[in-house]
Parts: structure tokens; C-alpha cells; sequence
């Protein structure tokens, strides 16, 4: 029977996690599928789970150990041992529902489409909270308003071997390197699908990377200025400038510097990222309050056409 998906699930220190997520996968609908656990150096018992596991359904699962090399160095590994039609890439602290992959491989349209993304639920301890997805119209539209997150999409795996992206290592926010670079490759909108079930559990935890790691927030100049040097390399930077400007800004100054940069205690480190923030984006855009999408009225909008070097101080203090 052909593979039609390979979930590859990298694995550091979740063990109190770890077995949640590997028996949600194991237990859906579909069976023509295949997990590759990647045990990226852990130093507690998750090495032990992911073994055993692979031992006792040695036809599902697959189970590789490697040094520790970061999130997106074992997702890169992972995908080498892949024989999927599709690559789906779970976190380990998360869970799946169980017609997921049957769900997301019924859009893809017998295997023709390019890149399949769900939608999914935030889950802050009791809270909830529902992911859905807008119409994506024109490649432009998922550029200003695709989730950028990998966990939710299938990638057609002949396809990402072909244009050849992969994780940058080493470096967080690897996920959006990954969202805008394989958009650069799409040639139509046609070529993506919407399941529109929310079926992952994407788990906020307080000890994960994106929380514990302030002093790496400052790897997002160097993801987006990969991109903006990869879209400019490609030739298709003119097509996309004011969605990869909208976007980088909004980021810049909604999601990095109001959910990460401004709570950060540490008064130097905090004032030395709100600097680069507001230099990075003169420098890559200089005229970035002109910009068309920010002409649409919704509540970032508004608190974005209000930034200015003068009341952008406020975040200092």
C-alpha cells in the first residue's frame, strides 16, 4: 500500500507530553501512513518512550536518535527517512484529532495539491480557542493572511524536494522562513486546499521554545531578511513587496514587540530589540504607513497607522 502521509514529530524533554501526541496520531482513520519520531538529544525519558513505541508497532512507527540540533535540524533529519506522498510535521506537546489525515489527504485532490492546511485550536490550560482559516483568493491573500505555522499543512513531498526548502537551523521563527519561502514556489492559488476542521491542538506551554528563549527573539531580523534576500534572488519580490512588507510589519510590531519584546524584565536586552525593531523596519521599508492593506479598517490597522518614532517611546518605559 503507498504511503500517502509521513508525520515527522520531533522530540526534546516532552515526555509528560510526548505519549499524548504519538497515540493520537497512531489511532487515526487512516492507515496508509507513517510516523518518524526524531529524538533530537533528549535528556529525560522521552529517547525511552519514542524506542518503545517503535518496537511495539514497528510498521507505523519509526524511531531515529541524533544529537541535539534544534527544532527545525530534526525536522530537516526526519524528512530524509520520509516515503510519504505528503510530509506533515507535528510538534511533540501537541495532539491531532483522529480523522486528521483522512480529513486533510480528502483535499488534496487525489495528491495533486501542492500544500493542504487545517485549521486548528489554541489550548491554554482550560481556555480554547478556534483557528479558522479565511478564503485565500490570490497567492497574495495567503501571503498577508496564511497562518505561517508548519504543524497544520501537508506539503506534497516531491514537491519540497524539488524547490528544496528546508528549516533554516538554529534560528527561531523557522516557521515563517519555511511559510513564505515555499509560497514563493506556488504558481497558482489552486494549488492549496482548506480543510476546514480544526484539527490540531496546538498547546501553550510556559516552558517551550517560543516562550523560554527571549534572548533569540532578535532571529527574526535574520529570518526576514533571508526571505526578503530569497524573494528578491527568485525575481518575484515587485509581485509580493507590499504583502511581504504588511506582513513583516504587522509582526514586527503586533506579535514580536507587544506579546514578546515589551514583557521582557531584562531593561537592556528589552531596549536593545525595540531599537532593532523600529531600525530594521525603516530600513527594509521607509515607507511601510503607506501601505495598501493598512487602508483596511480593523483594530491592528488603527493601532498600527498610529505608530510614529515619538509614541513608539512608549514601549521603553
Amino acid at each position: 500500500m503507498m504511503t500517502k502521509i509521513s508525520v515527522v514529530v520531533p522530540v526534546y524533554n516532552v515526555a509528560e507530553y510526548l505519549q499524548r501526541c504519538i497515540e493520537s496520531l497512531r489511532k487515526q482513520t487512516m492507515t496508509a501512513f507513517e510516523i518518524i519520531l526524531v529524538d533530537d538529544g533528549s535528556t529525560d525519558s522521552s529517547g525511552s518512550i519514542c524506542q518503545s513505541y517503535s518496537q511495539k508497532y514497528p510498521q507505523l512507527i519509526k524511531y531515529y536518535k541524533k544529537k541535539n540540533g534544534g527544532l527545525s535540524d530534526a525536522r530537516n533529519y526526519g524528512m530524509q527517512f520520509a516515503t510519504g506522498q505528503y510530509l506533515l510535521f507535528i510538534d511533540s506537546d501537541d495532539y491531532v484529532e483522529p480523522q486528521m489525515l483522512a480529513n486533510m489527504y480528502q483535499q488534496s485532490a487525489q495528491g495533486t495539491k501542492k500544500i493542504v492546511e487545517c485549521n486548528f485550536v489554541w489550548e491554554n490550560g482550560a481556555q480554547r480557542k478556534p483557528d479558522q482559516a479565511v478564503v485565500y483568493d490570490s497567492i497574495a491573500t495567503y501571503l498577508v493572511k496564511g497562518r505561517v505555522v508548519a504543524w497544520n499543512k501537508l506539503y506534497r513531498r516531491d514537491w519540497l524536494t524539488e524547490i528544496g526548502v528546508t528549516f533554516p537551523v538554529g534560528k527561531l521563527y523557522e516557521d515563517q522562513a519555511f511559510f513564505f519561502k515555499t509560497a514563493a514556489f506556488l504558481n497558482n492559488v489552486t494549488e492549496i486546499a482548506v480543510d476546514r476542521n480544526c484539527e490540531v491542538h496546538y498547546v501553550q506551554r510556559a516552558s517551550s521554545i517560543s516562550y523560554a528563549q527571549n534572548t533569540k527573539v532578535a532571529d527574526i531580523f535574520w529570518i526576514y531578511q533571508d526571505i526578503l534576500n530569497f524573494y528578491h534572488t527568485r525575481g518575484c519580490y515587485p509581485e509580493y513587496a507590499q504583502e511581504l512588507e504588511y506582513r513583516f510589519c504587522r509582526n514586527l510590531f503586533g506579535n514580536v514587540l507587544i506579546r514578546k519584546v515589551r514583557k521582557i524584565k531584562n531593561k537592556e536586552l528589552k531596549k536593545q530589540l525595540l531599537d532593532q525593531i523600529w531600525e530594521w523596519t525603516q530600513k527594509w521599508f521607509p515607507h511601510w504607513e503607506k501601505n495598501r492593506y493598512l487602508l483596511e479598517k480593523n483594530k491592528v490597522n488603527y493601532y498600527l497607522r498610529s505608530l510614529n518614532k515619538l509614541n513608539y517611546r512608549f514601549f521603553y518605559l
